[in-house]
């Protein structure tokens, strides 16, 4: 819906789809082979897995519900899960797990970090920004990113605040590119709109 979070998660959907499944394998191997986990425990969490993974199925399937209602939804089933994980652990194997999840946490962070870099330097190759510009671009895109979170974590989830977000937002962007490299930019934005509704509909039949 918003052009920046378009472009940033269209690019880390494509980059990363075909191998989520192999990565959420590989998180409860590593589980087993940290935690020390049992024959039992292993099977009772991957139990657990598959019940919240057919729930969220189910959740996105769901065309009567909107999508904050979804957001909330999803937030809560990830903690029920943690949480019936913990009582699986002994205490010494939920300490490790909770440092597991904080280095994960990092990883992540990092990950996401160098994938805004990478969008960031293809955004101005592209439109031919100059240094200034694309430091501006940066400010903008961070500070809306920041504003745009805020509101996804609001209990009002204020539609009419989303929208004078995105508007200000393209119109910042307008005030720092010429009328030919913001031409681009919404070409881009098209574009990556087309691409990532093509990928999800492409994955939900597949």
């Amino acid at each position: 819906m918003l052009a920046i979070v378009m472009m940033t998660s269209t690019i880390i959907f494509a980059q990363h789809a075909k191998s989520s499944h192999k990565g959420h394998t590989d998180r409860f191997e590593k589980m087993k082979t940290d935690l020390a986990l049992t024959d039992a425990q292993y099977a009772s969490i991957k139990s657990i897995d598959t019940k919240y993974n057919n729930k969220r199925d189910a959740l996105k399937n769901d065309s009567a519900q909107t999508r904050e209602a979804k957001g909330a939804a999803f937030k809560t089933m990830r903690t029920d899960e943690e949480n019936e994980i913990a009582a699986l652990l002994t205490p010494d194997q939920k300490t490790k797990w909770d440092k597991l999840k904080t280095e994960h946490g990092e990883k992540r962070k990092e990950h996401f970090q160098k994938i805004s870099e990478q969008r960031e330097a293809k955004l101005k190759t592209t439109l031919g920004l100059s240094d200034d510009q694309s430091q501006k671009m940066k400010a903008v895109n961070q500070q809306f990113m920041e504003k745009f979170g805020a509101l996804r974590k609001s209990d009002t989830k204020d539609k009419a605040a989303f929208e004078k977000l995105k508007t200000d937002h393209e119109a910042a962007i307008k005030g720092i590119l010429t009328p030919e490299q913001f031409q681009k930019w919404t070409t881009m934005r098209a574009d990556m709109r087309k691409k990532h509704g093509h990928e999800h509909g492409h994955m939900q039949k597949g």
